[in-house]
């Protein structure tokens, strides 16, 4: 009760939907940051640490330029289940305003957290639906008079670091990761402007493409002169829209390509909640992140609520290959999904190894580091599959019956990655810290948290080239194979050209996670 003592004082319950809520005992990982629009607009930066929200004030926002140091002042200790909370604090009451979770997911602390924010220098890892990568919290000399703690939050120069003249993740992804509400839509009594409308590029696609099996595409002379096409029983508006500039490959014919794969691609991502990059301009545009639904989404689109263990957040799905198509129309040029299926988020049925290369990692040495961890998990009876990312790396798959929580899955992962690293440190690390990377393969293991996601396989990626995340077979690996290679240009002449489906068996793997012994750290993995 002592913790949230200084929150509850500053607050009349009676009239505010603020939670009261209390401090738990439950050891957990969750970061949230909250846009809030009170005398003066702000973001609300909070990490959880001993049952409750440690809480900075940001005036200017989260910043992913590399270095850049953004002023948190240090509030009062805030509950947990305010993490969830968005509405309009009313006017007169400590904080009136309106308030919006722009982002949430969980944190990783480098070393001891209680140790670190007593000596006010906090570093973390971040893997929320807008930030990631290693951030620093550090705590400034306290000036005369000064009532609250300053502080300084600071990005670290890492993958996911920005330069100066990249945009502003503020300005790039301003809306609601719970509702995909904009403040004015938050505030009652206050209106949206309309988006402003863009005009669609006028280049048209190249002609080549390769034969699709079971393609299925119709359209009307009417919808074909009001440049409206139909694939799969699917509006498409501008289908002539180039999302690929330097391949020429429009929205139309990212359609029928998913149209012509649809029994490859299905299985992977039908009932498996989707994160989303969204790039409806092109991959040349503006691209966002979008986890839930938005004005006008498509019915073939499904929004769920499901349970997060402190209320609902909503999730979105497909089912056959017109939601895929759906979200083409959306402009989504990559779809992410959970290791887990609606029928038991609680418990993940594949787990994710990503290989991801530093700055002079030769592509022999990440086909490498995949062979090793399959032989260390076929040494605990586990067998795995393999696939290209579309990126730089290689996922390693382990297929897992639903039966380990998140958090052993994720204990294990991590034990098997920090193994690695430590048994050859100038091959490999569990940082992502740029400098730490260079040289060497960076084994993420935190993937396999909940609400974490990895690029579905089959999906494209917004990338150069229109690459395609391409399951293979182990004996595939090679010299030869780019990790980039399959593209929507010549992936259906693969499939097509395939005796077999190199990952055939992984529906018929009957394994689970080897019993292990809880250990102080595992158990507070999250």
């Amino acid at each position: 009760m002592a913790k949230l003592a200084a929150y509850r004082a500053k607050r009349d319950f009676t009239k505010t939907s603020e939670p009261a809520g209390k401090a738990s005992r439950h050891r957990g990982a969750a970061f949230v940051v909250q846009k809030h629009d009170a005398s003066r607009l702000h973001y609300d930066f909070r990490l959880e640490l001993d049952g409750v929200l440690k809480s900075w004030a940001v005036a200017k926002g989260p910043s992913l330029v590399k270095g850049e140091k953004r002023l948190a002042v240090h509030v009062e200790d805030h509950p947990l289940d305010y993490g969830d909370f968005e509405g309009t604090i009313p006017e007169g009451q400590y904080g009136g305003g309106t308030v919006l979770l722009w982002d949430r997911g969980t944190w990783e602390p480098e070393g001891d957290p209680h140790e670190a924010y007593g000596k006010g220098r906090l570093t973390f890892r971040l893997d929320g639906e807008k930030l990631h990568g290693t951030w620093h919290l550090v705590r400034m000399a306290k000036r005369p008079r000064e009532k609250q703690e300053s502080w300084l939050l600071i990005k670290a120069e890492d993958g996911y670091a920005r330069g100066d003249e990249d945009p502003d993740i503020l300005d790039e992804a301003p809306l609601s990761v719970k509702t995909g509400r904009s403040l004015e839509e938050i505030a009652p009594g206050r209106t949206t402007k309309s988006p402003v409308k863009r005009k669609a590029p006028t280049k048209k696609a190249a002609a080549t493409k390769a034969e699709k099996p079971a393609t299925r595409v119709s359209s009307t002379a009417k919808a074909a002169k009001a440049s409206e096409t139909e694939v799969a029983g699917v509006p498409l508006t501008h289908p002539d829209r180039v999302l690929w500039e330097d391949q020429g490959l429009t929205k139309q014919e990212l359609a029928e390509f998913y149209l012509g794969i649809q029994d490859w691609l299905l299985p992977h991502l039908v009932d498996r909640p989707l994160t989303l990059i969204r790039c409806p301009g092109g991959t040349e545009k503006k691209c966002f992140v979008q986890r839930h639904s938005w004005a006008g989404m498509s019915s073939f689109i499904h929004r769920d609520m499901v349970p997060d263990g402190k209320g609902k957040s909503e999730i979105l799905t497909v089912r056959d290959i017109q939601g895929v198509i759906a979200l083409v129309q959306s402009g989504a040029l990559e779809m992410h999904v959970w290791g887990a299926t609606l029928a038991d988020l609680d418990r993940p049925d594949r787990l994710i190894f990503d290989f991801d290369p530093g700055e002079g990692v030769e592509w022999p040495n990440v086909i490498a580091g995949s062979l090793a961890v399959r032989d260390r998990l076929k040494a605990l009876g586990l067998e795995s599959f393999v696939k290209t990312t579309g990126g730089k790396g290689l996922h390693v798959v382990v297929p897992l019956k639903p039966k380990a929580p998140w958090k052993d899955a994720l204990a294990f992962t991590r034990e098997i990655a920090e193994a690695m690293a430590a048994d050859e440190p100038d091959r490999y690390t569990t940082t992502s810290v740029k400098q730490e990377r260079e040289g060497r393969i960076f084994i993420d293991y935190l993937r396999n948290n909940r609400e974490a996601s990895a690029i579905a396989p089959y999906s494209t990626r917004s990338r150069p080239g229109a690459p395609v995340a391409t399951p293979i077979a182990w004996e595939e690996l090679s010299p030869g194979l780019r990790p980039n290679g399959f593209t929507v240009e010549n992936l259906s002449e693969r499939l097509a050209s395939l005796k077999r489906d190199p990952w055939a068996e992984m529906g018929k793997i009957d394994q689970t996670l080897p019993e292990r012994r809880a250990s102080k750290r595992t158990s507070r993995a999250k």
